[in-house]
């Protein structure tokens, strides 16, 4: 066999692998099938011809997919480790807090600035949140991100307070 052939045939199992990957977590029905036909023509003994005609077929499947996949992989990787602290589209005068990360409660009592207010200690990050009405975490508590730690008060004549302050 001679080493350009031998290239190729890594590189389209490489390529069928990640498709196969790829679909069994994606979640979508048309990359499962995919998936499933990438299973059958890896398990059988194919000849070089057998796997470019497979790798164009599923090539060929996978460029047909919704755009949800494209629209789903750029939430992914536009996502940040922070979660918003609170939901803005949310009616109502009182609006819950949320952690924007998971980490440790470092304080939390009355300011004459803040207010009420809540710090979280994160890895490699400490987020601050003020002018709360109350507050529904302690100091030392472990909080994971989006779990409510306060409410704010929207009719409040201050303006809800948050800091993220990363570690350099």
């Amino acid at each position: 066999m001679n080493r350009k052939k031998l290239y190729v045939q890594i590189t389209v199992c490489a390529l069928l692998l990640g498709a196969a990957f790829f679909g069994n977590s994606s979640g979508i029905p048309q990359a499962a099938q995919i998936c499933g036909q990438i299973k059958g023509a890896v398990m059988r003994h194919m000849t070089m011809e057998d796997v470019k005609a497979a790798g164009s077929r599923i090539t060929g499947s996978l460029t047909e997919m919704p755009s949800k996949v494209v629209s789903a992989m750029a939430r992914v990787n536009d996502q940040s480790r922070y979660g918003e602290p609170i939901d803005q589209k949310a009616s109502g005068g009182i609006k819950q807090v949320h952690a924007a990360a998971g980490g440790v409660v470092a304080a939390s009592g009355k300011d004459e600035k803040l207010g009420l207010y809540v710090k979280i200690r994160h890895e490699d990050a400490v987020t601050v949140y003020g002018n709360l009405s109350d507050i529904r975490v302690v100091e030392k508590e472990r909080v994971q991100r989006g779990e409510i730690i306060g409410n704010y008060e929207t009719a409040s004549e201050k303006d809800f307070y948050y800091d993220l302050e990363e570690d350099l």
